[in-house]
């Protein structure tokens, strides 16, 4: 079994103490302001939360929300993958989409979603939301992973006559795929930040949205603080199992060249 190096103990170390002190502050919080409609108290959201792990709606609108994060993502990732082949292979193509990538950027999440829901339902206006937030930041990564190949790797390329499928799959896929790895969780994370924002906007029912706003109708904060809590809980370990993808990119590189050099 591999031993966990020093450096790593100690990011673990202080990544649980930032843990410990938010929830100092959230303790030192309620006892100032001591009211329960502001700031629920900690015990108390455990026991929502523990109230909520027993609902079949929950779970239904968990795995429902989840789901249309899921799809917003895949979504982005693939349109940004297909735009940014083309943004490589002609610079002209990259002029043109850089114009729509910018109007994605900039459009408010609540205009766009308020706009989808006279064109599509409550159900799809969250995965669309999701997409748009989604598609420029993940198009911005590729073609920042794409420069950040070295140069003279493509020369050399050129020069030996390398195919280009040797090219894609030798030169620029092993030097990417760490840089975009890396992005995928936080990428995930976000996009289910983003559909829940989109659900409550748009008043999707089964979903964790949904429940978040009608807690809210019933000022049933230390709900809606356990809702939060489980969105938070589930982008952390999302963010933690796509964390090990670097590695398999790492393995998969180093697996390549040690056949290469059998070969």
């Amino acid at each position: 079994m591999k031993e966990i190096s020093p450096d790593k103990k100690l990011n673990m170390l202080f990544s649980l103490l930032a843990l410990v002190v938010m929830w100092g502050a959230w303790l030192v919080a309620y006892a100032v302001i001591g009211n329960d409609y502001i700031l629920p108290s900690f015990s108390d959201t455990m026991k929502q939360m523990w109230k909520l792990f027993g609902e079949a709606f929950f779970w239904k609108s968990f795995g429902s929300t989840f789901l249309r994060a899921l799809e917003g993502w895949l979504f982005a990732y693939l349109f940004a993958l297909v735009f940014a082949c083309l943004s490589v292979i002609s610079e002209k193509m990259r002029s043109f989409l850089a114009a729509f990538v910018a109007v994605m950027r900039t459009i408010p999440t609540l205009a766009i979603t308020l706009m989808l829901l006279l064109w599509s339902t409550p159900h799809f206006a969250p995965v669309i939301v999701t997409f748009l937030m989604l598609f420029p930041v993940s198009y911005a990564q590729m073609m920042s992973a794409y420069r950040s190949v070295d140069p003279k790797l493509s020369e050399m390329a050129e020069v030996y006559g390398i195919s280009r499928k040797d090219r894609i799959f030798r030169i620029y896929v092993p030097q990417m795929l760490p840089s975009l790895f890396s992005q995928a969780g936080p990428n995930l994370s976000l996009s289910l930040k983003v559909a829940v924002s989109a659900e409550v906007l748009a008043l999707t029912y089964v979903a964790i949205g949904g429940m978040l706003k009608e807690a809210n109708a019933a000022l049933e904060i230390s709900r809606m603080f356990a809702l939060t809590l489980c969105v938070l809980i589930l982008g952390g370990l999302l963010e933690f199992a796509l964390g090990f993808l670097p590695r398999i990119s790492d393995r998969w590189t180093r697996g390549r060249t040690k056949r290469e050099e059998r070969a």
